[in-house]
């Protein structure tokens, strides 16, 4: 329940902040997050040191909630860039978003160590990213400039995720894209949360391995995001590239399944990484085009909510199909990465025919 009301929490919070950035602005938004996310990690701290469940529940939920940050983030980036950059530079926040998945958990596993310095414990990897986010935040407040800060003031409605979700489905210009993104990230959050759940059940792989083929994902993600996703932007059209890089992850999930040779997994996995960076990528860039500037924070809000949705969704459903077999979650991975691939053919496939009658 802690791990996914994080999710939940961020699930709400995205769409909030991204619509509250339109209308006050990516710099006081971005400085309200952090702020947030300082108190949610003592809250965590002071949890853990009295033994508090509930207080641990409040400060995942604040975490969670303020974590929506990064679609502010991504659309402080798009009000500064052009069109053709703007996969480029959103592949740069990728980059670090999952570079800090790999260095994070390597990072915390030193500072809650006693065994290294007697005063380490569970609480210093809390304390220690509170104060991160609070250097952070001053960072922010000398150095950044807010495009958004001399624009035109309009009245701020509070946004609805579940009603955000719908209108992904509803409004013509985005909807395939925001489709396609969902299952994609459902496909790939299930691939990634219980691949470690399928290599010790299936494959009989120790901890250890299981610990470095997660973080050489992780490290190949943020390698994907930083050098492959803007030379792929000048070569191919987003939507083709999104193609492309959809069928590298069911190639990926699929000769998974098929395969137990550690060094051809950690291969795939590459692949897979670079697929998931490349199409998430693909897909921002495309839904950002479809949306004027005035809604920029607005429509990475609703992205961030799908995201989120698909990381509790994938959790809390693929759990329970977990008991039939471990093989179970990676074929439905693999099953939502297909449904992609067929709505994207077909997207591009319709695009063609739309310019031959035109």
């Amino acid at each position: 329940m802690a791990l996914g009301a994080f999710s939940i929490a961020m699930f709400f919070g995205a769409p909030l902040l991204g619509a509250l950035s339109d209308g006050l602005g990516r710099k006081k938004t971005l400085l309200l997050c952090l702020s947030g996310l300082a108190m949610s990690y003592v809250l965590l701290a002071y949890a853990l040191a009295f033994k508090s469940l509930w207080l641990f529940m409040a400060g995942r939920l604040i975490g969670g909630f303020f974590s929506g940050c990064l679609p502010v983030a991504q659309a402080s980036i798009i009000d500064v860039t052009e069109e053709k950059q703007r996969a480029r530079y959103i592949g740069y926040i990728m980059f670090f978003v999952s570079l800090g998945y790999v260095v994070g958990p390597l990072i915390g596993g030193y500072l809650s160590d006693p065994a290294l310095v007697p005063w380490f414990n569970l609480q210093t990897p809390f304390i220690f990213v509170a104060a991160l986010s609070v250097v952070n935040l001053l960072i922010l407040l000398l150095v950044f400039q807010d495009q958004k800060a001399n624009a035109k003031k309009r009245a701020m409605t509070l946004p609805n995720p579940i009603a955000n979700l719908l209108d992904a489905v509803r409004i013509k210009d985005i909807r395939t894209y925001a489709l396609l993104l969902l299952l994609m990230l459902v496909g790939w959050n299930i691939f990634f949360q219980f691949i470690g759940l399928y290599l010790t059940g299936g494959l009989g792989f120790a901890q250890q391995e299981v610990s470095n083929f997660i973080s050489w994902t992780g490290f190949a993600l943020a390698l994907a995001f930083l050098f492959l996703v803007g030379p792929a932007m000048k070569v191919l059209k987003p939507l083709s590239m999104v193609g492309l890089a959809l069928v590298l992850m069911a190639f990926c999930i699929g000769v998974t399944l098929l395969n137990t040779n550690l060094y051809i997994l950690y291969l795939l996995a590459v692949l897979g990484a670079v697929g998931f960076g490349m199409s998430y990528s693909g897909l921002m860039s495309q839904l950002s085009i479809c949306i004027d500037a005035s809604k920029q924070g607005s429509i990475m809000g609703m992205a961030a909510a799908i995201a989120a949705f698909s990381a509790g969704f994938s959790g809390f459903a693929f759990g329970f199909v977990a008991n039939i077999s471990v093989n179970a979650p990676i074929e439905c991975a693999l099953f939502f990465v297909c449904m992609a691939i067929t709505i994207c053919c077909k997207k591009h496939y319709g695009r063609y025919i739309q310019q031959g009658e035109l």
